[in-house]
């Protein structure tokens, strides 16, 4: 349970962290689907909280998709790394990456055979592959279904001409 709570503040605390500087342009962007230079920046992160996450999710994830490497070895190059330029966030980045890695692989045991699909494999294969290279840098976000913000799909398919969906907007407000 400590772990969880550790878990669930390093996320809190790395995804509000730069959400100061961003708020205006944060608001508008978010709920029309208009992305601000901002969000796009505060969004990967890199730093060793960032990392340490990321690590330990790429590596909890190769394990649900069957790939065949060394989890220990890559937590331990990867804390080596982070320790060599920083010692005293050792334990610390330990700690975190431990809770990450439990805590993905907790949530992928409830995830069926489908999880693991061509797409997700290769995004795994990308990030385990620079993992193991060395390269600790977060991973790039995944693209959203949708791509857009809270109104982005309202009213609207993605086939139709702009007439039909003129007359269903019309529909909408008149009803």
């Amino acid at each position: 349970m400590k772990h969880v709570r550790i878990f669930l503040v390093a996320v809190s605390t790395a995804a509000l962290g730069g959400c100061g500087a961003s708020l205006p342009s944060l608001s508008t962007g978010s709920l029309l689907g208009g992305g601000s230079k901002a969000a796009t920046e505060n969004a990967n992160a890199n730093d060793p909280l960032a990392r340490a996450m990321d690590v330990a999710a790429t590596s909890a994830r190769a394990i649900k998709c069957g790939y065949n490497f060394d989890p220990a070895k890559l937590k331990n190059q990867f804390l080596s790394a982070e320790t060599a330029a920083n010692p005293a966030d050792g334990a610390k980045l330990s700690q975190v990456y431990d809770t990450a890695f439990n805590g993905v692989s907790k949530a992928l045991k409830e995830k069926g055979a489908d999880y693991c699909s061509e797409l997700k494999v290769a995004r795994i294969k990308l990030a385990l592959t620079r993992h193991l290279n060395g390269d600790y840098t977060p991973s790039p976000p995944e693209p959203t279904e949708d791509g857009g913000g809270l109104l982005s799909g309202w009213g609207g398919g993605g086939s139709n001409s702009s007439e039909e969906g003129g007359a269903r907007m019309k529909e909408v407000f008149q009803n």
